[in-house]
């Protein structure tokens, strides 16, 4: 799946570097990152993409700043056009896995 590995590419772990002022965005940035890469490898629980989007609300719009809009919204994206698409890669994963 091409897109997960787009947005992982477009948010590297340095994006997601914060200024540590704020909770939701010191916690839940690395959260998104770590969740995000294990997606990318298809190396994830399909319960972790209701997580991904649980998170990233989460850090919508509670932070000093605007990194942790910048850092929720394309995973909000993500998971709100191309759920199906993680969730096969997820199943890919584990078949191969096998």
């Amino acid at each position: 799946m091409k897109v997960v590995d787009s947005k992982q590419k477009k948010s590297p772990k340095k994006f997601f570097l914060t200024s540590k002022r704020c909770t939701p965005c010191r916690e839940g940035t690395g959260w998104l990152s770590d969740i995000m890469e294990r997606m990318v490898e298809g190396n994830a629980e399909i319960e972790e993409i209701d997580m991904l989007n649980e998170i990233s609300k989460q850090i919508e719009g509670h932070t000093i700043c605007a990194l942790g809009d910048a850092a929720a919204w394309p995973i909000q994206g993500l998971v709100r056009h191309f759920k199906p698409e993680m969730i096969q890669r997820i199943k890919d994963y584990k078949m191969n896995k096998q």
